[in-house]
Order: C-alpha cells, then sequence, then structure tokens
C-alpha cells in the first residue's frame, strides 16, 4: 500500500508528459486517452499522421500504471508510476517508451542488458519582466562549476531536490551547481535500460513542478541563453551478459581496458551520429547546443576521458565501464534518445564495425574528424530519413510520426519569420519553449 492518490505518467513523442490522477485501489485498472495525443504538437495541434488521427475517429488508447515504477511522488498524499501504452491489446508503435522496449529486446536477443545512467543538466529562472521572455537566470553572486551553498545557488532548490530524489527513490547520486550561473545538474544512478530511463522521465518532471511551485522556472532547453553554455541530457551506456555476469565492456587484455563490445559499439554511435542527433535533438534551439567549442557532442569522435569528444569513455573500469553520450539536448524525449543509442551501438555490434581512434588532446580546436552534428533541426532530419538502418531498427511507424512532429516544429519557426542566427536566442524560442521545457 502507497498514498491513497496515484498519478500516472506517460510520455509523448515531444517527451512532454501526460496521465491522471486515480485512486489507489484503482492502480491495476486502465485509463484511457485518445491516441491522438502522440501525435500533437507542443502547441496542441494534432498532426494528420494516417492511423493516429482524424482518420481513425480519435479511438482510446489504454495507460496501464507499471507496478515496478510506483514511488513516492512530489505532491501531498500522492504517489506517481509510470504507464505503458497498449491499443487493440498491442502495444503502441509509436510510444516512446515502446521504442526503448524493442532496443533492449533487440539486445537481449544476442545475449545481453542494456544498463543505463542519467546526467540531467537544466537552469532555473527567476521572474523579470525586463529580461527576455520574463524570466532570467537565478545566479548566485558566486557561481562555480560543481558549486555546492547558496553562493551558487540562491534559490535553495538543489537541497529539495537532493531531498526529494532521495525520498523517491530516484537512484540518487547528486546534485550540484553547473558551469553556468543558474545552472544545475542532478546525477542518477545506473540501472537497467528501462527503470533508469522511467526515473530520468520522473525527475525531470518532478524539477519543474517543483521550481514552478516556488515562483521559479527550471528549464532544460539546450541553450536558453545565448552567453551560456547548453544543458544536455548525457547518457551512459554499459551492457551485461543477459543471465548475470560482468560488464561486458571491459577487457583485461586490451590496452583500454575496453573490449570488443565496447569498440563496435562506438563504431556504432560515430557512423549514426547524423540520426542519433535527429532523434535526440528535437527543438529548433537544440542546435544553438550542438556547436563547436561548448564541448556538447558536437563531434563524431570518440575519446578515452576526454570531454571534447562526444562519445567518452570515463576512467573508471571494471563494472563502472561505459560509453557517455553527450550529444542528447536537455529537452530530449529521455526514451528516444536512449532507444537511438541502443540501436545504433548495436548495430555496430552486428555489423562488427571498426572503431577509429579516440580523440587525442582539445577536439574543438584539433577535432580528428570533419564529421559533426548536422547544424540545423531540418538538416538533422533529413539525416535522420536518410539513415535506414537507423530507421528500421527504430520502426517504419515510429519514424513517420517523430519526422511529422518535428517539420511540424520547424515550420512554427519558420512561419514566425526568426532569422537563424546560432549565437543569439530568438524572442520566440523562449516564448514557444520555456513554458514546457
Amino acid at each position: 500500500m502507497g498514498n491513497r492518490r496515484v498519478r500516472t505518467l506517460w510520455c509523448d513523442l515531444n517527451g512532454l508528459s501526460h496521465g491522471r490522477y486515480i485512486p489507489e485501489h484503482r492502480i491495476d485498472e486502465a485509463t484511457h486517452h485518445a491516441i491522438t495525443t502522440l501525435v500533437m504538437g507542443i502547441d496542441g495541434v494534432i498532426q494528420p499522421v494516417d492511423g493516429y488521427s482524424g482518420d481513425v475517429g480519435y479511438p482510446d488508447m489504454n495507460a496501464t500504471a507499471i507496478p515496478a515504477t510506483r514511488r513516492p511522488g512530489w505532491e501531498a498524499d500522492t504517489d506517481v508510476a509510470v504507464a505503458s501504452l497498449t491499443f487493440a491489446e498491442s502495444p503502441v508503435a509509436i510510444c516512446p517508451r515502446n521504442a526503448l522496449v524493442r532496443a533492449v529486446d533487440a539486445w537481449r536477443a544476442i545475449g545481453f542488458e542494456p544498463h543505463l545512467g542519467y546526467e540531467l543538466e537544466f537552469y532555473v529562472f527567476t521572474a523579470d519582466a525586463d529580461s527576455p521572455g520574463g524570466w532570467r537566470v537565478a545566479s548566485g553572486p558566486a557561481h562555480r562549476v560543481y558549486g555546492t551553498g547558496p553562493f551558487s545557488d540562491p534559490t535553495g532548490l538543489l537541497i529539495t531536490y537532493y531531498d526529494l530524489v532521495e525520498e523517491m527513490d530516484l537512484g540518487l547520486e547528486g546534485v550540484m551547481a553547473e558551469f553556468s550561473p543558474g545552472q544545475m545538474e542532478i546525477n542518477l544512478r545506473y540501472g537497467p535500460a528501462l527503470d533508469a530511463t522511467d526515473r530520468a522521465f520522473v525527475c525531470r518532471e518532478m524539477v519543474r513542478e517543483v521550481a514552478a511551485g516556488r515562483g521559479y522556472r527550471a528549464s532544460f532547453m539546450g541553450r536558453p541563453d545565448a552567453m551560456t553554455v547548453g544543458s544536455g541530457l548525457h547518457v551512459n551506456l554499459s551492457v551485461a551478459p543477459s543471465g548475470g555476469g560482468p560488464n561486458a565492456y571491459f577487457d583485461t587484455s586490451d590496452p583500454h581496458g575496453l573490449s570488443d563490445l565496447a569498440r563496435q559499439s562506438i563504431a556504432g554511435l560515430i557512423e549514426h551520429h547524423d540520426a542519433i542527433a535527429g532523434w535526440s535533438a528535437p527543438l529548433v534551439n537544440s542546435y544553438k547546443r550542438l556547436r563547436p567549442g561548448l564541448i556538447a557532442g558536437y563531434w563524431a569522435n570518440w575519446g578515452l576521458d576526454n570531454r571534447s569528444s562526444t562519445y567518452r569513455v570515463p576512467g573508471e573500469r571494471g563494472g563502472a565501464t561505459r560509453i557517455e553520450n553527450r550529444l542528447p539536448c536537455g529537452t530530449a524525449n529521455p526514451y528516444l534518445a536512449a532507444a537511438a543509442m541502443l540501436n545504433a551501438a548495436l548495430l555496430g555490434v552486428v555489423g562488427e564495425a571498426a572503431c577509429p581512434e579516440p580523440q587525442a588532446g582539445d577536439g574543438d580546436s584539433e577535432p580528428n574528424t570533419d564529421r559533426h552534428t548536422p547544424h540545423t533541426l531540418a538538416e538533422a532530419l533529413d539525416a535522420l530519413e536518410g539513415d535506414t538502418a537507423m530507421a528500421d531498427a527504430m520502426g517504419s511507424e515510429l519514424l513517420r510520426a517523430h519526422l511529422a512532429l518535428r517539420r511540424y516544429e520547424l515550420s512554427r519557426w519558420e512561419a514566425a519569420g526568426e532569422t537563424w542566427d546560432p549565437e543569439s536566442i530568438a524572442a520566440w524560442e523562449l516564448d514557444a519553449y520555456l513554458p514546457y521545457y
């Protein structure tokens, strides 16, 4: 038994949450939601995606709470639980969580269980009528990266987030101030891919709502201010044998302690770098973070504990051996970003792809490759659509819906008549994204 009220949550293709408050005694019963919700733009406009819009009469899909995801929430007397989505007794093909289920199953089919760990970066803003969008970063008088205490966090939210993440059993590793004034980070414990991603999804919702409840605004926008570095959703990956056993990315016989499986995974990520951007940098604003010089996942390369590379292998070995993907935008749908990473890595393994040499030194001033992320959302979507191997891995139905929504998002930007400038943040971006991300 838990709290008397349960808040179910599920993730749409924009990375936004939906759900319902239900009585605790009805936790095992499905709730019903129009399937068209999955093909709605951020602004609520339903996109004409065949099979999911008016052509099928806006039918109901079922959302059923997953018992293992239930935990205390941040609202009084309320638990939270992630819900699975089905339609006609089958998993909804375009549901982001179901995409991750398929990616996990693909790894299991070759005998491995993927594990993920998340680092969530975000900014906290305070109301200011004279600032663009009506908000300015809530900066302390002596902000510093890895800062703690009131000089780095005048809002007191870091301690609040610490306590809530711990109370909710979201797998707290730590909280701290990040690089730029007003920027924070929450690190969550490693775990099986679905569990870890569910926790990251719930944590992000909590962060925004708790800040709003105190009169602040927490934003995961990739780059909300041109004078700052951006916020990413760093995804760390390792795999282990499905039946149990040691980290399969570690190999004591390799000079760098990396197994062939790890190197093939890295090669797959680099090979499908452009498509990964299209799946995990979903907004016009995302591409103002993915720039050279911002150590944010721009170059299609990897490195040994080198933050100027996109796919970084941190220095720990043994059970902690992992690949950190620094490309995803803070606004990324965590399920789609994870599914894209798992599928790209698996394509490298199945294809026995050859891993290039790691980046040495400063990868921003002297990158070891000329390949990089697309420079705009439009370029990323073209690259995503052109990567047929990744399209097949993610699923054709999902690809169709994802492209429709992302291109609709692009059309909103184009209709606003803003000029693309990667080094400035347009008022439209703040107005369109700050309320949701």
